[in-house]
């Protein structure tokens, strides 16, 4: 008998979905699985949950919400035996997509059913992990906004690129070490991608791959605010090929480094804010670290 426990978030979506002990019932076969149905209530429980599942000898462990919840319950997996599974009723679900695991609830179930178990890379940021992509700059800054205005829809990210708009500037002191070479600059944007889409459809890394063992890096230098709304629209209408000083790179690891010794970076990390209280943050990938059902 196969167990299978679902991690539901019940605020994604907007609360409209049915994942239920007996709402399951409909699809899994009670003498071939053993489903347990458990629910977060707050930022971090879903890790707690995973954690017990584990206790509790589940074989796969599904993660029901957005990248955010995705991110906890798969944090608890990496390097085990255990298998994740997704059910995206997130706002964005960017790692989804890219795995392309459909949105609709029941073929998402089907194809937990299928068991088609696969294996991704996945990065880490000091000691966090993430699966999709993770930032400093400008769209770390839109996150913060976005979640601190509660409107989890993509007219909550437009309204967020607005406010961000016109409050932003660009970081300063830093260096990174990137392929070798040290440099310092001064971001609009520095983004690392594990994954071709970000949430939306929309991608700045349309060939990176879950599977190469490289993360896809996307430095924009400081810019003017004219150029910051070009590109952030750009983005949106998925044209992000269009983006005029974009410099992108593939690496197995790099490291940020703040040169005014007490910097707390502001990181958004698969759409989540996270504040990082170091002078360095040591990015790199860890090949084959999950197993996901796809």
């Amino acid at each position: 008998m196969k167990i299978v426990h679902f991690i539901v978030n019940p605020i994604a979506g907007g609360g409209k979905n049915w994942i239920t002990e007996h709402y399951l019932n409909k699809f899994f076969e009670t003498d071939k699985f053993k489903t347990v149905v458990k629910y977060s209530n707050y930022k971090g429980h879903a890790k707690l949950l995973t954690e017990e599942s584990v206790v509790e000898k589940a074989q796969i462990i599904v993660a029901c919400g957005g990248d955010g919840t995705i991110n906890e319950v798969a944090s608890i997996l990496v390097n085990s035996e255990i298998v994740l599974g997704i059910i995206p009723i997130g706002s964005g679900n960017g790692l989804a997509a890219s795995l392309n695991i459909p949105k609709d609830i029941v073929e998402s179930i089907a194809l937990i059913k299928r068991n088609n178990t696969s294996l991704i890379d996945i990065g880490r940021a000091n000691e966090s992990y993430f699966f999709s992509n993770m930032g400093i700059g400008f769209d770390a800054e839109v996150i913060n906004c976005y979640q601190l205005g509660g409107r989890h829809r993509l007219i909550g990210y437009i309204k967020s690129i607005v406010t961000t708009f016109f409050e932003f500037k660009s970081l300063e002191n830093i260096s990174v070490e990137l392929a070798g070479k040290s440099r310092n600059i001064s971001p609009f944007l520095f983004f690392i991608s594990n994954s071709s889409i970000l949430g939306y459809n929309v991608s700045l890394t349309k060939k990176a791959s879950l599977q190469d063992g490289l993360l896809d890096v996307v430095l924009i230098e400081n810019t003017n605010k004219l150029k910051i709304l070009w590109i952030s629209f750009l983005v949106l209408l998925r044209q992000s090929k269009r983006i005029k000083g974009l410099h992108h790179e593939q690496v197995r690891s790099l490291k940020l480094v703040s040169e005014n010794g007490s910097y707390k970076w502001l990181t958004q990390q698969d759409g989540e804010s996270l504040v990082v209280d170091k002078k360095e943050i040591e990015i790199e990938v860890l090949p084959n670290a999950l197993k996901v059902l796809v």
